[in-house]
């Protein structure tokens, strides 16, 4: 990967108001924005179109291997671990970024009249703290080669505030939303990977909850403040294989705030052992100190 170099100039970051929370916004458009709904992951039902315009699909060889967020014209975030194979990262020009994409058996293959677009990636930053094979900090950044249009199938998320702004919140017990093309059970005999966008209601799981839960499975599994948990005691309803990297995302107000990056769990939807995500709100800073400074 080629240094980065300093910018000439400062990229955006709007902080956005509403009566009960703020969100970031690294775009020049507003953020966040759904487009009208009608109506593995695992338990869930199918999106509409557009109905999740930031979620993007990630290739490699031409197959879906994880999610992410598109946060701007240029730049993706998405989980650690899915640039990497075993302890090794990922050459660039394996990964490829789709935007706008909804049926992936149409839109991979560039079919008329997809709202998709693939572009290749020109960097990846990985957080600094983070060591392939392992969960902790895992959160990634990708610089696309080329600008995206926005559409009404394609535009930018909001991330959450930071943990030292005045409306930070921890979203515990609020409902959330888990989206991607993952599996839709744990077993490929119970089930495949969707083709279709899916997309699952969970509720986020106060992290000193999750950590018992975990403990009554038996489960040795730390988790850290900068992590996550959403799911239900019961299970049933949770993302899997192939949603790494996507979104975990709460709305409020016409306006949809991404929490969490999809990250590692045990099995898929099982009782007490709810999937574990990156806390969006400790890595803002890191996310905006990256962004200002490199090229776009």
């Amino acid at each position: 990967m080629e240094p980065f170099r300093l910018l000439p100039c400062v990229i955006l970051m709007v902080v956005v108001s509403t009566s009960s929370q703020e969100v970031n916004n690294f775009a020049d458009v507003p953020c966040g924005k759904q487009n009208p709904r009608r109506s593995r992951i695992v338990g869930g039902l199918p999106a509409s179109p557009g109905e999740f315009p930031w979620l993007v699909s990630i290739t490699r060889r031409g197959g879906h291997f994880c999610g992410g967020t598109l946060i701007s014209k240029r730049w993706v975030v998405t989980a650690a671990h899915c640039m990497c194979s075993g302890t090794m990262q990922l050459p660039l020009n394996h990964v490829r970024v789709t935007v706008g994409a909804y049926d992936l058996k149409q839109d991979l293959k560039g079919r008329e009249n997809s709202n998709a677009h693939q572009l290749t990636v020109k960097a990846m930053v990985l957080h600094p703290e983070y060591r392939c094979s392992h969960f902790v900090h895992d959160l990634a950044l990708l610089q696309l080669e080329g600008d995206v249009d926005w559409s009404s199938a394609v535009g930018p998320a909001c991330l959450p505030s930071a943990p030292n702004s005045r409306n930070y919140s921890s979203f515990s017990d609020r409902m959330a939303t888990a989206a991607g093309w993952g599996w839709m059970a744990e077993t490929s005999a119970n089930g495949r990977r969707a083709d279709v966008l899916q997309k699952v209601t969970v509720q986020v799981v106060d992290n000193n909850k999750c950590r018992d839960w975990y403990k009554s499975q038996q489960k040795k599994v730390k988790i850290l403040d900068s992590q996550m948990c959403a799911g239900y005691e019961e299970g049933g309803r949770d993302s899997c294989w192939a949603d790494s990297g996507g979104p975990l995302m709460i709305g409020e107000n016409d306006q949809m705030t991404v929490v969490g990056v999809i990250s590692t769990g045990i099995g898929c939807g099982r009782y007490r052992l709810p999937g574990i995500y990156t806390r969006l709100s400790e890595y803002v800073p890191w996310i905006q100190s990256i962004l200002q400074s490199t090229v776009i």
